[in-house]
């Protein structure tokens, strides 16, 4: 059995968003020094403390908007711990752009990269980003088809409803 942290990344009412990242980096880097196998990053949009809820917040804070650079920044300051994301909202994500940057940051972790994937059931983080919740679904799919193709082939060529790449070579692998 592995095991592992989960980091949603809140921020307690009364202190900072610094306070908060630096909180999250002492637990990575104390689940390393404990000998658990990872941590596991949340991606949470447009979650305002309760006092913001009128203006459309979700009512828990959180800085973990971009778990990728969250991985990046604790695969530097660790040596052994993975780091997962659990999940990338793939219908939220350019697929050509999270190719690189998740292989990126394999390639930085010798490894150690995680990737979880997955829609969400957060209808208001596709509201804030423009995207139709209607849409996930099929969003989805054509994301983990490219990223598939993007980490496995010599070139990209995809055509579907929302992406259409035509020979497109994707580096790192």
């Amino acid at each position: 059995m592995r095991a592992g942290l989960v980091m949603e990344c809140d921020y307690r009412y009364g202190a900072t968003q610094v306070e908060a990242f630096d909180e999250a980096f002492v637990q990575a880097e104390m689940a390393e020094e404990l000998g658990l196998h990872s941590v596991w990053m949340a991606e949470r949009h447009f979650a305002a403390p309760s006092s913001q809820l009128d203006s459309g917040g979700t009512g828990i804070p959180s800085v973990a908007a971009a778990p990728l650079t969250w991985a990046s920044a604790i695969a530097a300051r660790t040596s052994r711990l993975h780091i997962g994301t659990g999940v990338s909202v793939l219908p939220l994500c350019h697929p050509i752009r999270l190719a690189e940057e998740t292989a990126t940051i394999d390639h930085i972790s010798k490894g150690r990269l995680e990737l979880g994937v997955g829609r969400s059931s957060f209808p208001r983080a596709y509201e804030g980003y423009g995207v139709p919740y209607e849409e996930s679904r099929g969003r989805f799919q054509e994301v983990l088809d490219i990223l598939l193709q993007a980490w496995t082939q010599d070139r990209v060529s995809y055509a579907g409803e929302y992406y259409t790449f035509d020979e497109v070579c994707v580096l790192p692998k």
